[in-house]
């Protein structure tokens, strides 16, 4: 360490000050936000600017009656330095997923055709002989056909329709309202 560097260190220690040195291997930003977010709380005194700039003298740990711990005013200095933190709103995105489920189940549904149904008929009827007789009398046995059409119904399975999904993606711009908190000061000029 550099002899001014140690001469600073040691002086600020002898007036009951804290040495604090952080060392992060492969730091983040979440990691160092979050650091210097836990040492601000206690406003700390960055020892480099302190002495290149003596206005930053007397920051030290809330609560003490001049702000100061430990550390008395050097000599003409009578500044206080007092922090005004505020919150800053930062809105991110996350993916969400939904499912859509699908289903397919049979109905059945009455349906009606009209089919054209021939029939025949035998018809019987006797009349007298008109020509002269061939052959002698003898039992035989004669056949005629009809012909009847029936309905006859068969199932043939054929495409109908079809269903197509897909997904579409649109981009969509929403407003986010939050408060966010900020440290005021309101200041008292009567001199009280």
């Amino acid at each position: 360490m550099p002899e001014d560097d140690r001469r600073i260190y040691e002086g600020h220690m002898a007036k009951g000050g804290t040495a604090l040195s952080v060392l992060v291997d492969s730091p983040s930003m979440a990691d160092l936000d979050r650091i210097e977010g836990v040492l601000q709380q206690y406003n700390p005194v960055e020892i480099h600017e302190e002495n290149s700039d003596r206005s930053v003298v007397g920051r030290g740990l809330p609560g003490s009656a001049t702000g100061q711990t430990g550390y008395g005013a050097q000599e003409g200095e009578r500044e206080k330095v007092i922090p005004l933190p505020q919150e800053e709103l930062k809105v991110g995105k996350r993916a969400t997923e939904s499912v859509k489920h699908i289903r397919t189940y049979v109905v059945e549904e009455p349906v009606q055709k009209d089919v054209s149904l021939r029939d025949e008929r035998t018809v019987v009827e006797r009349r007298p002989a008109t020509g002269a007789a061939t052959g002698q009398p003898m039992e035989r046995e004669y056949e005629v056909r009809e012909l009847h059409e029936e309905p006859v119904v068969q199932k043939d399975v054929r495409a109908g329709e079809e269903l197509v999904v897909r997904k579409e993606a649109t981009e969509r711009t929403e407003r986010i309202a939050d408060t966010v908190k900020k440290t005021k000061a309101d200041i008292d000029k009567s001199g009280r």
